[in-house]
Formats: C-alpha cells, structure tokens, sequence
C-alpha cells in the first residue's frame, strides 16, 4: 500500500517558491572547478560529463527521436551550487548526495536546510540556470552531470544518491528517478510529477498528467524497488495530479511508494521540518511519533 502520511499541523514555516528563487547565497567567492572533498557551500565548475548526459544515450533512453544538437550545452559555461557539511571526512563514513533539481535559476540549498544535510549526512548539488526556463534534455543530463561528478570527488554511498526537485524541478525529478534507476537510489518530486502511465485528471478525463516514455523493462522493475516520495499539500494546484499518480504507481507495482500530503501547504517549498520527513522516507528512517 502507499505509505500516505498526512500531516494535521499546518506547514507554518513553508518557503514559496519565489522565496526559494529569491536565494542565490552560495558562500566561499568565486567559481572554481570541482576539486576533491571541499566542504562548505559553494558554486563550482564540472569537468567531465556523465556518460548517461551525451545527447544519443539520453535521446535513446526517452525514445527521443527528433535532432537534440539544438539543445545540448558546454558543461564549461554550467555552474553548480553545493552544500558539503562540514564534518565530511574522505577516510569516514560514506555520504548520500540529494540532486536538486529547480524550477528557479539558482540550485542552492535554502538555509534552513543545512542542518537537515549536516544531521543525514548528505551532500547537496544543484544546477545553476537550469530552470523552467531550460529545456528538458540539459536539465535531465545537468543531474545526471551533478550526480557523476559528485562520485568522482567525494566518498559516496552510491545506494544513498537521490534526485529531488521542486515544481517543474519536481516533474524533472520524477522522470529521472524512474527513468535513472541505475543512477538514483530513489526520488522526492515535490509540488510536480510526471509518469510514463496515463492517469487522467478526474476535474478534466481529456487531460493527463504529464509522460515521459516508459523505461525498459529491467530499468522499471529496478526502479519499482526504490524509495519515491511524492510531496504535495492541500493548497497545491498540483495536489491531485500528485495523489492520482502516486496511486497509479502503487497499482503498477511501486513497493516503497510514499505521499507526503501536507495540511495547509500550498505551492511551495515544505517546511524543514517536513522536507526532513520527506528524507527520512527515501533513506528508510523511522518516523516521528
């Protein structure tokens, strides 16, 4: 069955979306390359893409017919924010890695969730200038480029790597947690979905929610095993299209599904205290009481 918690308490501590876009704080100056076990929060440079993000492997994964040229990128000219806490050690205890993906041109972390990532030991990476605003081919190969890049450099668990994402950062997110289950150990979509199933909105049967192609078999019943964690609130526009897909998901055979629906949050970031709910679902963590 979903794993459906809906929270009574009201999220009064919620981030709108255009508060979250509003943050561009990456701390520690300028914009250098990647380098091994930096810890802080910072902007860098990736030097080598994944081999996942090259246009024809990308373009026959989504069964992606038409010419990409147009829209593939120089990951030279990409910036990445990220937040390494402080007590990352190279010779300790392996961190996971959260990819965000969002709907804004900054990828930063929002303050408040510094504690949250120090606490679960998790790494955070997100792409700059990779909003809604960008077609879906370089946002989807930017995390994968982030999630790459990240195993390069730092000791990684790679069963603790998840893709996350608000709005159409959370439709994107979506998409590459079941279409990427050979990268992402799981996903956290938020406020926004996509599905490779036809689920019709019952407001409106004509319209569906939004598809991407429906992966391989081996990669679908990989990522039926995963954790995916669908966050919506009861002030969202996208509530129904969330609940309606977590629900096909679970017919189709999703085992570790989760929807997060928040009392009194709207189209908007969690609070902390909610996103950290939603964490603990992906890592497999006990619940609050």
């Amino acid at each position: 069955m979903i794993s459906r918690v809906l929270l009574v308490v009201a999220s009064v501590c919620g981030v709108a979306v255009a508060a979250h876009a509003q943050h561009t704080g990456a701390a520690g100056g300028g914009v250098v390359a990647l380098t091994a076990h930096r810890t802080g929060e910072f902007e860098a440079t990736l030097t080598v893409r994944s081999p996942e993000s090259d246009a024809r492997r990308w373009s026959a994964r989504f069964q992606f017919p038409g010419d990409l040229d147009g829209w593939d990128y120089d990951l030279d000219t990409e910036r990445f924010s990220l937040y390494v806490p402080h007590d990352y050690d190279p010779s300790g205890e392996p961190y996971g890695v959260v990819v965000w993906v969002s709907p804004r041109e900054s990828g930063a972390i929002p303050p408040g969730l510094r504690p949250i990532f120090d606490e679960r030991r998790l790494i955070w990476i997100g792409a700059n200038n990779a909003g809604n605003q960008r077609h879906l081919f370089p946002r989807a190969g930017l995390a994968l480029d982030a999630a790459y890049n990240v195993d390069r450099f730092y000791r990684i668990d790679t069963e603790r790597v998840f893709v996350s994402g608000l709005s159409g950062g959370g439709r994107m997110s979506a998409m590459e947690a079941v279409a990427y289950p050979d990268v992402f150990a799981g996903g956290m979509p938020i406020i926004g979905v996509t599905t490779y199933l036809s689920v019709a909105l019952g407001a409106n049967p004509s319209q569906l929610v939004p598809q991407f192609p429906t992966p391989s078999p081996e990669l679908l019943a990989r990522a039926k095993r995963h954790p995916l964690v669908i966050i919506t609130g009861s002030g969202d526009f996208n509530r129904e299209e969330c609940q309606l897909t977590a629900a096909a998901y679970e017919r189709d055979g999703f085992t570790n599904l989760h929807l997060l629906d928040i009392d009194g949050m709207g189209h908007e970031m969690p609070s902390v205290e909610d996103f950290a709910r939603g964490l603990d679902l992906l890592l497999g963590l006990p619940a609050d009481d």
